[in-house]
């Protein structure tokens, strides 16, 4: 991963070529500018978003002064978050980063005298790499109300979007929605009858927000225009919704 988010750093800002260090560079008067990029511990959320690494990027623009520091900054975060970053060669890493936000607009190197700035981008890394995130045409099928739900959100976006069940991959692409369980229940419903209840849980990103939401609202509209979903057409088995909601405001 170190190797492939170098690569990007130099593909964006090419003045970098040469230039993205390890921990610091190779010698208290190396030449300007170049960058600094260290690897934060990984980090448990859950097990669908898998393990959080934080990498941090430090540029010292020098000569260029800082108001060029913020032009390559405003770069770094135009082209890397929520983009993929892909490998080369023998480095088959794939992975997507998001911006985290800058603690601090600008440090001092109590070391070298030096003015920088800091950015912080997260990396998502499942937990594992086998069949926990499953695609809607994936080989292995997930639970059977879920893969459902997958089948359905794919008809009610379209093919441009990745439908996933269980867990993020390291890739989503650029237009992916997740589901997955977080809880289920049964209910009597009568002297011989039980209901049974699930909730589920979507996650949606796409390149920006306006393109999140919309997608949003187009489910929550879509379930509200079909409340029962196919389970079995030809045994005439359904699963009907009983209550859908968006948080607009939450991280996907």
């Amino acid at each position: 991963m170190r190797q492939a988010f170098k690569q990007k750093l130099i593909e964006i800002i090419p003045a970098l070529q040469g230039r993205v260090y390890d921990v610091q560079p190779p010698s208290q008067t190396a030449e300007e500018p170049y960058a600094v990029m260290a690897l934060g511990e990984e980090i448990w959320k859950s097990s669908w978003a898998g393990y959080r690494q934080v990498v941090r990027i430090k540029l010292y623009a020098g000569q260029a002064g800082l108001a060029q520091a913020d032009v390559w900054a405003n770069a770094l975060i135009s082209g890397l978050h929520r983009e993929p970053v892909t490998g080369a060669g023998e480095d088959t890493s794939a992975f997507t980063a998001h911006y985290l936000g800058v603690r601090d607009a600008e440090k001092l190197d109590t070391v070298t005298g030096k003015a920088y700035r800091t950015l912080r981008f997260g990396v998502y890394v499942p937990e594992t790499e086998g069949d926990s995130a499953v695609p809607a045409n994936g080989a292995t099928q997930p639970e059977e109300w879920l893969a459902a739900l997958v089948r359905w959100t794919q008809k009610q976006l379209g093919e441009t979007w990745s439908i996933y069940a269980n867990a993020w991959p390291a890739q989503p692409g650029r237009h992916a929605v997740l589901w997955r369980m977080s809880g289920c229940e049964t209910r009597m419903a009568g002297a011989s009858m039980y209901e049974l209840r699930k909730r589920f849980i979507g996650h949606i990103t796409a390149p920006d927000t306006t393109e999140e939401n919309r997608a949003a609202s187009a489910l929550i509209e879509g379930f509200a225009a079909q409340i029962q979903l196919p389970l079995d057409q030809d045994k005439g088995r359904y699963m009907s919704t009983a209550e859908a909601s968006a948080d607009l405001q939450a991280d996907a």
